[in-house]
């Protein structure tokens, strides 16, 4: 069983207040995009989770598809065993998801292997126990994520929107992201509107989409990693309609009116970030 496990990126994030379990509530708009990881789902006659990636700092009991996997056979007394290979293309703490979208693709995938028979309800239930961006990934499409990433409500009617993305090479934790944004306690305004955003997906209208993006981590991590301004300047010198930080960073994502500028844009710049990726959302 080979399937893909999709990366995200955030068209809107806010930050609301921290809550005792440690966890923020947010309000964000998420959507999947084609930059993903390969991951394979092989049934063993032995009892036991073994994660097998083409990054071997991903093998232990730590990775979030081990930790699914885990969480499933404790829960439904799953007696059967699996090994799971990941073939990692989505860079590491990159604010893209890629750990929970392997988490949520092992959870969907496990749940056919071992027919538990398990709705997208419940699925999204286990999924709030691994992260807060795990549920999102159980299905399908871009949605409004609010709570502690366990609110989703689809957006209809989502379209695909074409961006170059860029990783800088270095990694930010999502943990340090949130401390930062909880010491720092700055008061983050915007003429983003994140209604006027999913009315703008619906219609499919991209200016009025680039015209509110936003993400409360940016100014944050724009402070201390001085590359990601630059990025920004750098894809909207090359025709981005606009340019975001996704998730906690330091990933840029720039979006584009059509996929000749975005194209045109990726072969200008492809050589001057250790990663760069010419992608759409799905």
């Amino acid at each position: 069983m080979a399937v893909n496990s999709s990366a995200k990126i955030n068209l809107y994030l806010k930050i609301g207040k921290k809550l005792s379990s440690g966890y923020h509530n947010i309000q964000s708009v998420m959507q999947k995009i084609e930059l993903s990881d390969n991951m394979a789902f092989e049934a063993l006659a032995e009892e036991k989770v073994v994660v097998e990636c083409t990054n071997k700092e991903l093998e232990g009991e730590e990775n979030l598809a081990h930790k699914a996997a885990i969480l499933l056979k404790k829960k439904y007394k799953v007696k059967h065993g699996v090994k799971i290979s990941i073939e990692k293309n989505v860079p590491l703490e990159a604010g893209l998801g890629g750990g929970s979208s392997n988490a949520a693709t092992a959870l969907t995938n496990l749940n056919k292997l071992w027919g538990l028979r398990l709705k997208e309800k419940q699925l999204i239930e286990l999924a709030s126990e691994l992260g807060s961006d795990v549920p999102f990934f159980i299905g399908e499409n871009a949605a409004l994520v609010e709570g502690v990433g366990d609110k989703i409500k689809r957006v209809k009617k989502s379209f695909s929107i074409n961006i170059v993305l860029i990783n800088p090479g270095f990694r930010v934790s999502t943990k340090w992201a949130y401390s930062a944004f909880d010491k720092q306690k700055l008061k983050i305004k915007t003429k983003a509107d994140i209604n006027t955003l999913i009315k703008a997906m619906e219609k499919k209208d991209i200016k009025e989409i680039a015209n509110n993006l936003h993400n409360d981590f940016e100014p944050i991590v724009i402070k201390k990693y001085k590359i990601i301004n630059d990025i920004k300047i750098n894809l909207l010198r090359n025709d981005a309609l606009n340019a975001c930080v996704s998730g906690s960073g330091p990933t840029v994502f720039g979006i584009f009116n059509s996929i000749y500028e975005a194209r045109e844009a990726f072969f200008k710049i492809q050589y001057d970030y250790p990663f760069v990726f010419l992608t759409k959302t799905v």
